[in-house]
């Protein structure tokens, strides 16, 4: 237990090579472990459908467990359970709508065409840099990355202020590392966003900020602070893990010298399906935190009240049991019951714009680059992280 719970280092999380030999362990031996990860005792689940079954039950395994991120994000619905919950996920729903996500497909379409406009000439590109991350937080921060400017759009940042935006993006998002340059950025975003917030309520637009401030459920609507908590969560839960998606997807079909990509160049239909395996193959967050509200058992495992149980979807995604030859990248698969956005009442809200964003990426790529090929003269790429995962750089040739 001593080698698991040292793996879950604060500092490994970001830099974690490969913890998918662990996890086929644990789900081998000890499906349930229970040790101390991240400064507090945790029950680890690591097979499908005890994931599963930990994910559906919002009524056993309580989301209050995530109010570490209250502290730089402000209270969120990732940390609401009961009629709170469902309150606010009425009241910010409207913006994740299909209608409302299908009406960004211009929007997601230019900016992506505008990032491969940037460097299509060249030839040579790392991807993770010019496309598709706004993560490792050495990125140079006057570079305006894909998935930030649409999030940047949604909430209604003006296109100057984006480079700020994203820098002040990357220190919140990484708070686990450097949490007193987190909690700068989360102050920084409220000081920017407040204005924001008050002029819609003063003289509301058609936009993502008026529907959050004018909404209400039973005539009660979210304060300012609610607004901007939400607004803030928006850039982890909307930017990052599209971000990470994209670069694993763009990893994945560039293996095996290409031949995954030029099958989908052929075959758009497998567009799609391409997002879908790379979210089962590699899920940009791999756990996520409940807590327990009552005694339960867990594969013969007693778990007592109160105490928090780390659900590992990227383990589930991978269990032997429920996918034939989990670790191998197939695009004949077509397992889209896959655990990346969740069950039940918190399911993921954005998983349309997710999907959107990594298909657009997908096809504007195709579309662009010919010949797309790794750099034969660069590093080979490699996908590190623990809490998150994607490649830290993709260097390509076409």
């Amino acid at each position: 237990m001593d080698d698991l719970a040292s793996a879950f280092d604060p500092q490994l999380m970001f830099d974690f090579p490969d913890p998918y030999p662990m996890f086929a362990e644990m789900r081998r031996a000890q499906p349930v472990a229970h040790f101390t990860m991240l400064g507090r005792e945790n029950y680890v689940v690591t097979r499908y459908d005890d994931v599963w079954a930990v994910l559906h039950d919002g009524d056993t395994y309580s989301s209050r467990a995530n109010y570490e991120v209250g502290k730089f994000f402000g209270r969120t619905i990732i940390e609401m359970d009961g009629k709170e919950h469902t309150r606010t996920r009425a009241l910010v729903s409207a913006v994740f709508s299909a209608r409302a996500i299908d009406a960004l497909q211009p929007v997601i379409t230019r900016l992506v065409h505008a990032r491969i406009d940037a460097f299509a000439g060249a030839g040579r590109a790392d991807l993770v840099t010019e496309l598709t991350t706004i993560f490792p937080v050495q990125v140079i921060a006057h570079i305006v990355i894909f998935p930030v400017q649409v999030i940047a759009h949604i909430v209604g940042v003006p296109a100057g202020d984006y480079a700020r935006f994203m820098r002040w993006s990357l220190d919140l998002i990484a708070f686990s590392k450097d949490p007193a340059k987190g909690r700068a950025a989360s102050d920084h975003l409220h000081d920017y966003l407040l204005p924001l917030v008050r002029s819609r309520r003063a003289e509301p637009h058609d936009d993502v900020i008026t529907k959050l401030v004018t909404g209400t459920v039973d005539g009660v609507g979210l304060t300012d602070d609610e607004v901007i908590s939400f607004l803030r969560l928006l850039l982890p839960a909307g930017a990052e893990t599209t971000s990470r998606l994209m670069g694993s997807m763009f990893f994945a079909l560039l293996a095996e010298r290409g031949e995954p990509l030029e099958r989908v160049r052929a075959e758009r239909v497998l567009v799609p399906w391409a997002v879908e395996e790379t979210l089962r193959w590699e899920t940009p967050v791999l756990f996520v935190a409940r807590q327990s509200t009552r005694p339960v058992e867990i594969a013969g495992v007693h778990i007592p009240e109160g105490k928090f149980v780390s659900a590992v979807i990227a383990s589930g995604n991978r269990d032997e049991t429920h996918y034939p030859d989990p670790d191998r990248f197939d695009l004949d698969r077509r397992a889209d019951d896959h655990l990346s956005f969740g069950f039940g009442r918190h399911f993921c809200l954005g998983y349309h714009l997710a999907k959107m964003e990594a298909r657009t990426a997908l096809g504007a790529v195709l579309d662009r680059l010919p010949g797309l090929r790794l750099d034969p003269d660069a590093e080979p790429p490699r996908i590190t992280g623990l809490a998150f995962r994607s490649p830290q750089a993709l260097r390509v040739r076409w």
